[in-house]
This record gives structure tokens, sequence and C-alpha cells, in this order.
């Protein structure tokens, strides 16, 4: 059997039937590309710098290669949780820019997919190994919210 061809850059292990909002497995396990579309691919027929966890609210596998910008945005509002309400916007190609409503939010246009919860570290780390993308500044970001977050919840610090 022949080697199949991984080209998207997200792999879903189910897709989102629409009309019933249910979670929808393919036959065999095989993924859905950008989680829609089904194919003959496994999790285990994709490369090492696939990133598996949870993300879009269910279980993918996303490409760390080829990452050509990143934009983290922490959230210091809601310290309920570590990284559960940042946001990793990721882009392969174009520019992640930043846009201002008049009422002073913000939104991003130019990225592929966005990251939350602590997948996004695991993203972040496969990127620095994977991609030729200089991850220190959003390392450093990623530092500074688990330390406010652990000075805010010292129950919840790591033991060690």
């Amino acid at each position: 059997m022949s080697k199949p061809r991984i080209r998207a850059t997200l792999y879903m292990e189910s897709k989102l039937n629409r009309k019933t909002f249910t979670a929808v497995r393919a036959p065999d396990d095989y993924l859905f590309a950008a989680g829609i579309y089904p194919t003959k691919i496994l999790p285990a027929d994709l490369p090492e710098w696939y990133v598996s966890g949870y993300m879009y609210k269910m279980q993918g596998h996303m490409s760390a290669k080829g990452v050509k910008h990143l934009c983290y945005v922490p959230n210091y509002v809601f310290d309920n949780h570590l990284h559960k309400y940042d946001a990793l916007f990721i882009s392969y190609d174009s520019p992640i820019e930043p846009i201002e409503d008049e009422r002073g939010f913000k939104f991003y246009k130019g990225y592929d997919h966005v990251l939350g919860g602590y997948s996004l570290v695991d993203f972040v780390e496969a990127v620095k190994k994977y991609s030729n993308y200089d991850v220190r500044d959003i390392q450093a970001e990623i530092a500074r919210k688990t330390a406010f977050f652990y000075e805010r919840n010292p129950d919840q610090a790591p033991r060690t």
C-alpha cells in the first residue's frame, strides 16, 4: 500500500455535524483534513512535527513545520485556568495583523489556526524544533503568564 500524502496543516479525529452539533468519527479511526474532509490517514501516519492535543474543542493534530508567523495573546483577566483563555495565532504564510475597532477591542487577521489551552505550549516547543522561527519572546511571555497564574493560585502550584 502506498504512503498517504500529508498536505493539510490540521487533521482532526472527529468532525462536527453542524445539524446536530455532535462529533462524528470516521470509520477505522481515519482523520479529517482541516476538520472537514475525510481521509485515509491514521494518526500514526503523521510525521513527528504534528502536535497532538485538544484543538477547536476536539482531539486534533497540527503541523509545527513551516510556521512563518505566531502571535501569542495571554489572558490576564480570567486567572482560574493556566492557558485556557490564552490564544496562539498561527500563520503558515501571511503576517498576523492586529485590528482595533472603534471601541478599542483588538482582533487579528492573517492567521490560519488558533490554539488555546496547554496545547499552545507544546506547539511553541515544536515550532522551535521544526520551523526556522524564533520563539524566545513567546516563551518568555508564557513564562510570565505561568508565574502570574501560580502567584494568584498558589494551591495549584506543582509540588517539588
